[in-house]
């Protein structure tokens, strides 16, 4: 289908180009390769009417880029829901999978170190039991640091998102990846590993130039994540540039009308 097709199509410019590579190829990297110049990317679409904080049903407290303070009833209300203390801690929440491609290998080497920092972590997942367990095993060992919740609950995951100040996305690869274009919607700042549709979507963010919408990590290594975290931490704490970061997400645009116009383009040019 590939060696014969006009064109072939893929979730996000990034992940078209490594595709490509043996590392991502999956044994097919050679046939990618050759018809590299007819393989596009075109970065997933979302509901913005579902997901949208001023109109979610599941929220304590709905809100917007106009009041979006009221974002913080939503932090305090998950807080008390899964046990936390409510304290003026940056809150990271991660809502996904358990497995390797999410990379929850990567945090379970990091979670002790993370773990010393002055934050708060919630995750909401199933997966592979050995990542369960850890997660479980964490939680009882910092209580007031990390909650754990093991299971699908949709209104739950919209609750992560309003609620958390920083969306944990630290996949070890991810085609498009969805989560971190929600958080962005409900004002939460994603924190990511540069691979995929999250290197096309979240960039890093820079406060004296005013670039960048989250905070990127490169290389793959535990080290590295908790440097992006860190310095996660340190932006919330300074409250002017943190708001400003906050607004800047709610300006982004992912839903299906630009990804629609694209795949248009793609498929008008194939009838030339």
């Amino acid at each position: 289908g590939i060696t014969l097709s006009d064109a072939v199509s893929t979730v996000s410019p990034t992940y078209a180009q490594e595709i490509q590579t043996p590392a991502l190829g999956c044994g097919l990297d050679g046939v990618l390769k050759k018809r590299g110049d007819r393989i596009w990317g075109i970065l997933n679409g979302l509901d913005r009417k579902f997901w949208d904080p001023q109109n979610d049903s599941f929220l304590i407290q709905r809100y917007s880029r106009t009041n979006f303070h009221d974002k913080l009833a939503n932090k305090r209300h998950l807080q008390e829901e899964l046990g936390l203390p409510q304290r003026d801690h940056p809150l990271l929440g991660f809502v996904g999978r358990l497995s390797h491609q999410k990379g929850l290998d990567l945090v379970s080497e990091a979670l002790a170190e993370i773990a010393k920092r002055d934050l708060q972590m919630v995750f909401l997942g199933i997966g592979e039991k050995k990542y369960q367990e850890l997660l479980r095993q964490m939680a009882r060992r910092y209580p007031q640091k990390i909650a754990v919740h093991l299971s699908f609950d949709e209104p739950l995951a919209h609750r992560i998102y309003a609620g958390s100040d920083i969306f944990l996305m630290p996949s070890r690869y991810e085609p498009c990846g969805l989560s971190q274009m929600i958080a962005l919607y409900y004002g939460t700042i994603p924190l990511v590993h540069k691979t995929g549709g999250l290197a096309d979507t979240i960039f890093p963010f820079d406060a004296l130039k005013g670039r960048g919408n989250g905070f990127v990590f490169e290389e793959y290594t535990p080290a590295a994540l908790v440097e992006a975290i860190q310095e996660a931490v340190d932006a919330f704490h300074n409250r002017d540039v943190f708001e400003r970061l906050v607004q800047k997400a709610f300006s982004h645009d992912f839903s299906w009308g630009q990804s629609a116009q694209e795949y248009q383009r793609l498929y008008e040019a194939q009838l030339k």
